[in-house]
């Protein structure tokens, strides 16, 4: 008689159709109807049939179904869900299997995935060139929170901590340019495969002019991108001449504007001229950025400065424009 590994075993009993689909609605605070218009449109997952025809799900089922929702519930659509899924197990990777094994190193350890240790994660990854280690350490990041968590208390922190690494003399420039520009790859990647807008307004974002540095800007678009609004990224350095022929034709809600340098801060003043060359309801302005913690430098801006980590700076963000559409209406 042949013999059975322990592994195959665990890997036969992982795939057993045991749960119906009351009981996976009950585990994953999923609408059975939810479950059903995923399986027929997206194949996701694919359970077994009992004998009168009932559905069954697997643990590994179930672990693919909470992983989709996961996505879900960070800003992704299904169909989003579902493609980044199938880009994963292309590269060899399966979150719903990598999720147990997690659980298993999780429990010999007794160490939790926190944010906290994901972060230190990432920075070492990335201290060390190890690009594919910090992909690794990100997909499960966002495997086990939402978009708002992990770029606020993962990504952040970890370039926080980089910077202020390099300024004491204990890391190369080389490694924070990596570590900067393996961030905005991400970013942007995140930033283009975010939905539809689902929220009614306009947001321009943009870092003043002669300011190079968009990682912090670049995150808070992002996670607005996530949380449905209607954001256009114009990037690094953008000149304001001729800014207001972009204006008339988008006709923001809200411009953003990020400054490091005292210099790109400065050159905003400009905004006072676009604005008053803008022929319909003046957009709120919002600054931010290292040099606005010297708050005297937006007294000649027509904007408000808020300096609070993305995650608040969103709240506040949102707030504004909720108020701007009310007192429209």
């Amino acid at each position: 008689m042949e013999s059975i590994s322990p592994n195959q075993f665990s890997e036969e009993k992982d795939l057993l159709p045991i749960y119906n689909i009351k009981a996976v609605s009950s585990m994953l605070d999923l609408l059975p109807v939810t479950l059903r218009a995923w399986e027929r449109r997206y194949g996701m997952p694919s359970p077994s049939r009992g004998q009168q025809g009932y559905r069954l799900y697997s643990e590994y089922d179930v672990r693919l179904l909470r992983w989709l929702k996961r996505q879900n519930d960070a800003g992704m659509s299904i169909g989003q869900a579902v493609k980044y899924l199938t880009e994963l197990r292309n590269t060899g990777k399966d979150p719903a299997q990598d999720y147990i094994e997690e659980n298993k190193l999780a429990n010999i350890t007794k160490t939790p995935f926190s944010l906290e240790s994901l972060a230190n994660h990432f920075y070492h990854h990335l201290s060390l060139f190890q690009d594919e280690a910090a992909t690794d350490t990100l997909r499960r990041a966002f495997s086990l929170y939402n978009v708002d968590q992990v770029l606020n208390q993962v990504v952040e922190p970890a370039l926080v901590e980089m910077g202020e690494a390099w300024h004491r003399g204990e890391l190369p420039i080389a490694v924070e340019h990596f570590a900067t520009q393996f961030c905005i790859q991400h970013l942007m990647s995140m930033l283009a495969s975010s939905s539809q807008p689902t929220r009614e307004g306009t947001i321009v974002a943009a870092c003043a002019p002669g300011e190079m540095h968009q990682v912090g800007l670049l995150n808070l678009v992002v996670i607005l991108r996530w949380r449905g609004w209607n954001v256009k990224y114009f990037g690094q350095d953008l000149s304001l001449e001729r800014l207001v022929e972009t204006l008339t034709v988008l006709k923001p809600d809200m411009l953003l504007f990020s400054a490091t340098r005292r210099e790109s801060a400065l050159a905003l003043s400009q905004l006072n001229e676009v604005l008053n060359d803008y022929p319909f309801e003046k957009p709120l302005v919002i600054l931010g950025g290292q040099a606005f913690d010297d708050q005297s430098l937006g007294a000649d801006i027509p904007g408000e400065i808020i300096q609070l980590p993305p995650s608040e700076a969103v709240e506040q963000i949102e707030k504004r424009i909720y108020r701007r559409a009310a007192h429209k209406s």
